[in-house]
């Protein structure tokens, strides 16, 4: 397969159980198999696959914080640094109605986290049409307290603003558009920090400075072939760092 295609793809490789999380008919069976997409779905690529998504999620409600985290880190080749030490509680809101682009306003209210969050929160905004456990939603349900100080779903939702901005860069719609810009804007950074991530595991130690040559060299050579997958592999298992490790 070809890199580009776990940014954007045509099809999924999904088995019944994942068909019906999904909301597609006419797969049955544990078996995973190439599933062709109708026009127009989120799902094809890594910002629509559940697992992703979820993992941005505390289980009950979803984090564009974390989302927005993992597509700079991931993706877009651009991690954000750890989170400072004593930055503000976003806990004073809890369990008031408000949405989650509500709530997060709040990061810019202190410059130290401003400075962070104008970068990741716009990207996890795009994401917000996935529920926690990654299923496609069109409204968001917020959580306040019931009687009994748990907190509750409200019964009716607020339909999802999935707009956003990249920091310097496009602003996009909704995830289709989100999804659109990583895909055909962002490949040469997503490639780059793929060949790292792989040389970091292929070669089981951390990416240095000293690595960017071998890294440039399989970048060449799987731009040759389109970018396939199996080059990146083959590049850096041919490589001297590799076969001396």
């Amino acid at each position: 397969g070809q890199l580009q295609h776990l940014l954007k793809s045509d099809y999924v490789i999904i088995n019944g159980f994942l068909a019906a999380h999904y909301g597609m008919e006419g797969v049955a069976g544990d078996h995973y198999r190439k599933v062709s997409l109708p026009k127009n779905s989120p799902r094809g690529g890594f910002l629509g696959m559940a697992a992703i998504n979820a993992m941005g999620s505390d289980g009950r409600q979803s984090s564009p914080v974390e989302r927005g985290a993992w597509v700079l880190r991931h993706l877009l080749h651009s991690p954000p640094p750890p989170a400072p030490a004593n930055v503000p509680q976003l806990s004073r809101l809890d369990g008031k109605a408000l949405t989650k682009r509500q709530k997060l306003a709040a990061h810019m209210e202190e410059a130290q986290c401003a400075s962070c969050h104008r970068k990741i929160d716009p990207i996890g905004f795009g994401l917000e049409n996935f529920t926690a456990a990654g299923k496609w939603r069109s409204k968001e349900h917020q959580f306040t307290k019931n009687r009994k100080g748990q907190m509750v779903a409200s019964k009716r939702g607020v339909p999802i603003n999935a707009s956003g901005k990249f920091h310097d860069g496009p602003a996009f719609a909704d995830f289709f558009e989100l999804r659109e810009l990583i895909a055909t804007n962002h490949q040469e950074d997503f490639t780059r920090g793929f060949a790292e991530a792989l040389m970091r595991d292929g070669l089981g130690r951390p990416y240095g400075f000293t690595d960017e040559e071998l890294a440039n060299e399989i970048l060449v050579a799987s731009k040759d072939k389109q970018y396939a997958i199996s080059e990146f592999i083959h590049a850096l298992v041919q490589s001297k760092p590799f076969q001396s490790k």
